[in-house]
């Protein structure tokens, strides 16, 4: 695999220009690259980045070494990279193409292509990667990054370089002095992050943060808590609710016991004598007593009903009630309104496509698209003229949203049957003073006629029936109490579930962004979890790479291997298994840094060229010899180095002139308006033309 061209138009210093290297064979693998500081090398590096990775090259060029306005980001730095001469001249666009081989016969050509203002040089945030692949320099249809379910990345992810560890092949060897001046354990904790991916981890961290944030916005206000609040009330009444009922169905089990146990105890009563030989005589009065109880409870319930239901109305002012019930009909009409409103939109639909979608008859002369517009509008206001305004009986706000339809038709019905005049509660107390001396005036009759008790026995029974008596009108007042409970819960839990069930449909209706937001919080936590713990996957494999790789370039044969810990505290062990400390020289940093991306490289088993820019910046002589030996001893890999003259100098490219496949030389013009232009030059080098 290979890069066999490189083509910038309109890119930085650079009108046009096109670089072709060969594919690395029968040893020559390095492409040499020469320009003095400033001549447009690093433009080469930033331009490879951006064909192939577009706006994510932002990040990675940071990574590589290379510098970015991180504040002002990708727009900036395309505005910057425009060509002078082209923005001067009104030109509107810059390219950078990249043509990728993978075998002899198969390719993959990568055009990205920026507009701008011609006027201003603004970027217009328009930009299309186009790709073709290349068989036998045939190219198949084009594809467009992002159309039809084509994705750029995903190819280079599947057949060149993944974004996330682009930096160990494509970067600054200059900048690699900064890498090589932090703490080791810094240098490998980054290189171990590009390559299990835990930058892009991060990203999308950063992503669903910034999702998260953006989708809370549109979330209409809902307070939770206090919905959760009116589900623990309604939750708990109920229960109380159900705990009653099933008392109740207990109790009145218990009372119809009870209420056999009496009917047994009068028959034995009456058997022993105690009615004075008449049977029925105290069966009689006591069934006819319990018919007046009955009575009794039938009109205390009446009288509490007024009191608990209807009373509390009475109490209120006549005009709060007045309104209360007109505004209650006047929501009720605006609710029908608007129901039939809705239903008639699918007719005012129909009717607008009817008649501007008629091709007969035609408009003499045709319409413009200002009339047709007005037309529409007239049509909008036409139709909406026939429901606006809405009746008068409407409701202008609606004041108890909290009720819906239904419960906003009983609750009319309900004042219309408050009506409770003073006559009827005043027979209610006459008819209830008169069950209670009747009562009285039957257990007198008992009494008189229950007969002499002669030998115990009676007066046992007696007292068996008054205590199933006296159970039984316990009983009987625990049942009008849980009665009245139970009637006061079932408005506490209808009340409370009408407001439950309003609060919680406003907050179903955004329940589908919040299943998001809580999916997206969700992955963040796992990301945080995961993130430490891949460290260990790639730790040993990393320490055998860097330590074959470091013997190669060190020339100091005393190390016997790298040691990488989980938490990536590096130790380089000597032959006999001590520690070697260094005086950590700028060249043995640099070294160092340098095993580090190789050994990254390696370990991802990605099999992709290296572009290297300032390469041997700062090594001595033979730490050069080491390190060019490094790249030429995988001839297959291409090595595209962007070397200044007192790097790979005259003499320096005579001894490996056998390795190298291609030279480029960057020539720089002023050409006035503080405008460069950069041409490059095919098999030219500093002092030594081939």
């Amino acid at each position: 695999m290979w890069i066999s061209k490189i083509e910038l138009t309109n890119f930085k210093s650079y009108p046009h220009a096109e670089l072709d290297f060969p594919e690395p064979t029968d040893g020559k693998n390095i492409v040499l690259i020469g320009g003095m500081n400033g001549y447009g090398k690093t433009s080469i590096l930033e331009a490879l980045y951006l064909a192939l990775y577009g706006k994510d090259a932002i990040i990675h060029l940071a990574r590589a070494g290379l510098k970015t306005d991180d504040i002002k980001g990708y727009p900036t730095f395309l505005e910057r990279a425009f060509n002078g001469e082209a923005k001067r001249d009104g030109q509107d666009s810059m390219s950078v193409r990249v043509v990728i081989n993978r075998t002899k016969t198969k390719a993959i050509d990568i055009r990205r292509r920026w507009y701008f203002k011609s006027v201003t040089g603004t970027w217009t945030r328009d930009e299309e990667a186009v790709v073709r692949e290349v068989f036998r320099d045939v190219p198949d249809t084009p594809k467009k990054d992002g159309k039809n379910g084509f994705l750029l990345s995903d190819l280079l992810d599947d057949h060149f370089v993944p974004a996330h560890i682009a930096p160990f092949f494509f970067f600054d060897g200059e900048e690699v002095k900064k890498l090589a001046d932090q703490a080791r354990i810094e240098q490998v904790k980054q290189g171990l992050e590009g390559l299990l991916g835990i930058v892009l981890l991060r990203q999308l961290a950063d992503r669903l943060r910034d999702f998260e944030a953006g989708k809370r916005s549109t979330v209409s206000s809902v307070d939770e808590e206090n919905i959760q609040r009116m589900l623990d009330s309604l939750t708990a009444d109920q229960a109380r609710l159900t705990e009653l009922q099933r008392d109740s169905s207990e109790s009145s089990e218990r009372l119809a016991q009870l209420k056999g146990e009496r009917e047994s105890f009068i028959e034995r009563i009456t058997a022993a004598g105690g009615g004075g030989g008449d049977i029925a005589t105290v069966k009689d009065l006591v069934e006819e007593r319990e018919g007046l109880r009955s009575n009794q409870r039938d009109v205390q319930k009446q009288l509490e009903r007024i009191l608990a239901d209807k009373l509390p109305f009475h109490l209120m002012p006549r005009a709060l009630l007045t309104e209360f019930k007109t505004q209650l009909e006047s929501e009720i009409a605006l609710a029908s309104w608007e129901a039939e409103c809705r239903s008639l939109q699918p007719k005012r639909d129909k009717f607008e496509w009817a008649f501007l979608g008629a091709s007969t008859p035609e408009f003499q002369p045709g319409l413009s698209p200002e009339q047709l517009a007005v037309v529409k509008a007239r049509i909008e206001t036409a139709w909406a003229s026939l429901f606006h305004p809405p009746p008068t009986n409407c409701a202008e706000t609606v004041v108890h949203g909290y009720l819906h339809d239904e419960l906003r038709e009983r609750a009319l019905s309900f004042l219309g049957s408050l009506s409770v005049g003073q006559q009827d509660v005043h027979d209610l107390l006459s008819q209830q003073r008169s069950l209670v001396e009747q009562i009285d005036e039957l257990g007198r009759k008992i009494s008189r006629v229950e007969g002499i008790d002669r030998d115990g026995t009676l007066a046992t029974l007696k007292a068996d029936l008054k205590r199933v008596s006296d159970e039984i009108e316990t009983l009987e007042n625990h049942i009008r109490s849980e009665d009245r409970e139970v009637a006061s819960l079932e408005v506490a839990v209808n009340n409370t579930k009408s407001r439950y069930l309003q609060e919680k449909k406003r907050m179903d209706d955004t329940s589908p962004t919040r299943s998001l937001l809580n999916k997206s919080e969700r992955v963040r936590a796992v990301i945080e979890e995961v993130v430490p713990l891949l460290f260990p996957l790639k730790v040993q494999a990393l320490a055998t790479a860097m330590t074959k790789v470091y013997k190669q370039l060190a020339h100091k044969d005393q190390v016997a291997k790298i040691v990488i810990d989980n938490d990536g505290t590096t130790r380089i062990l000597g032959k006999t298994g001590k520690d070697i400390v260094f005086d950590r020289s700028a060249g043995e940093n640099q070294i160092f840094a340098t095993a580090l991306i190789a050994g990254l490289a390696q370990v991802s088993g990605v099999k992709a060229p290296l572009v290297v820019d300032t390469p041997l910046g700062r090594l001595d002589s033979r730490h050069r010899a080491n390190i060019f030996q490094f790249w030429t001893s995988d001839s297959n890999r291409q090595v595209i180095l962007l070397s200044q003259d007192k790097e790979i100098d005259t003499d320096f490219y005579k001894r490996i002139k056998d390795n190298v496949s291609a030279t480029y030389l960057l020539d720089h013009t002023d050409v006035g308006d503080g405008i460069g232009r950069t041409t490059a030059k095919r098999d030219k080098y500093f002092g030594a033309n081939r």
